[in-house]
């Protein structure tokens, strides 16, 4: 139970900028507006466009951000034999667990998008989604998005042993304190 509690733990923790902790998280650089309000058809509207330049609202029709808990082996994809998945193959073995959480995904996904929602309309004003939108869907915008999406992926990948070494290190570290 634990090493499944460590797994989704560690499958939560932050993967692109977009979902990092702020620069300096003791102090913020900008507070939210902190918007009680329900948002007006005007800014709900900046709102989803916003999601939708940033790559957030193509994540929340996808269910793509899920697909992580498919490769988690603690997780108990593969109990019970392949027929489960009807796993006659190694790509049914991966997309089985995939089709599986984007199907229950389905029944939550309302929850996610209000969530989205609800939250941006708290943090941001009108003009600060306008502002960002403006600049997300410049060119120079667009690149930033690309390029820190590419950023993570290689060096997640060129960083992958050095994190096992470093966390191996760590638990060794902890285990002889």
């Amino acid at each position: 139970m634990e090493k499944i509690i460590l797994a989704v733990a560690l499958l939560g923790a932050p993967l692109s900028p977009s979902m990092a902790e702020a620069p300096n998280h003791r102090t913020s650089l900008a507070p939210s507006a902190r918007i009680e309000a329900p948002p007006t058809e005007e800014k709900l509207a900046l709102i989803r466009r916003f999601m939708s330049v940033v790559g957030i609202q193509s994540r929340l029709d996808s269910g793509s951000f899920l697909e992580r808990y498919a490769f988690v082996p603690e997780l108990g994809w593969h109990e019970g034999g392949a027929a489960n998945w009807k796993e006659s193959n190694l790509l049914g073995g991966l997309t089985g667990p995939i089709e599986a959480l984007k199907a229950v995904y389905e029944k939550y996904r309302p929850v996610y998008q209000s969530e989205y929602e609800q939250h941006l309309n708290w943090e941001f004003t009108e003009d600060e989604l306008r502002q960002m939108i403006a600049f997300f869907d410049s060119s120079v915008g667009k690149h930033y998005l690309d390029g820190t999406w590419r950023m993570e992926a290689y060096i997640g990948t060129n960083m992958e042993e050095t994190e096992q070494a470093l966390v191996a290190e760590a638990v060794q570290s902890y285990h002889s304190r």
